[in-house]
Order: structure tokens, then C-alpha cells, then sequence
């Protein structure tokens, strides 16, 4: 958006009054207030239509940020973590007994064949 400052509109006022008149410029401010007002309404008119649009989407999110603050996944976390390790632990153990059989030694083989 242009930054316009205070002297910037006196210069163009002075310049419409002395082109336009002092029986126009009445006339002139009515107009460019109407279109002022139009454009502001348009613009609150398209920020609603927005709004109407966005707004079934902005449910779902509040939903998962209150599911979040619940703690739901925390849980959840917890319980992944307990089932990895249930499957983790057992293939640690087969890996280090596939290793002392692979070593050659009759004793080894025995242990990890129990």
C-alpha cells in the first residue's frame, strides 16, 4: 500500500482546488467519500466470504489441538513403545544367539539352540 503522509494529501488538495474551483470541490470530496465507502465494503464483503469459506476447516484443526492438549497421543506413545519393545527384545536375543552359533564352537551352538 502506498505511504502516503499528511503533506502529500495537502499538495493534492491544493492542486485540486486550484484546478477544480472552490464550486467543485464539494462535489468532488462526496465522490471520492462514496468510493471510500465502496471499496471498504467490498473489502469487508470478500474477508466475510473468506471466513464462510474457511471456517468447516478451522473445526478439524481445533479438534486435532484439543486432542493434543488432552494428552491422547502421549498415550499413545506410551503404548507404541511398550509393543516395540515387546518385538524389539526377542529378535535381540535370536540375533545374539544366530552370533554364538555362527562362531563354530560346539558349546555355543548348544546354548543357542536352547
Amino acid at each position: 500500500m502506498p505511504d502516503i503522509g499528511f503533506l502529500e494529501l495537502l499538495l493534492v488538495g491544493v492542486i485540486a482546488f486550484l484546478v477544480l474551483g472552490p464550486e467543485r470541490m464539494p462535489e468532488l470530496f462526496s465522490q471520492v467519500g462514496r468510493v471510500v465507502r465502496k471499496g471498504r465494503d467490498w473489502v469487508s464483503d470478500v474477508k466475510r466470504q473468506i471466513d464462510e469459506e474457511t471456517a468447516p476447516l478451522s473445526t478439524p484443526v481445533t479438534e486435532i489441538k484439543d486432542a493434543l492438549s488432552e494428552g491422547d497421543i502421549s498415550d499413545i506413545n506410551k503404548e507404541i513403545m511398550k509393543k516395540h519393545g515387546q518385538v524389539i527384545d526377542p529378535a535381540v536375543a535370536l540375533g545374539s544367539a544366530a552370533g554364538k552359533a555362527k562362531d563354530g564352537d560346539p558349546q555355543n551352538r548348544d546354548e543357542a539352540s536352547k
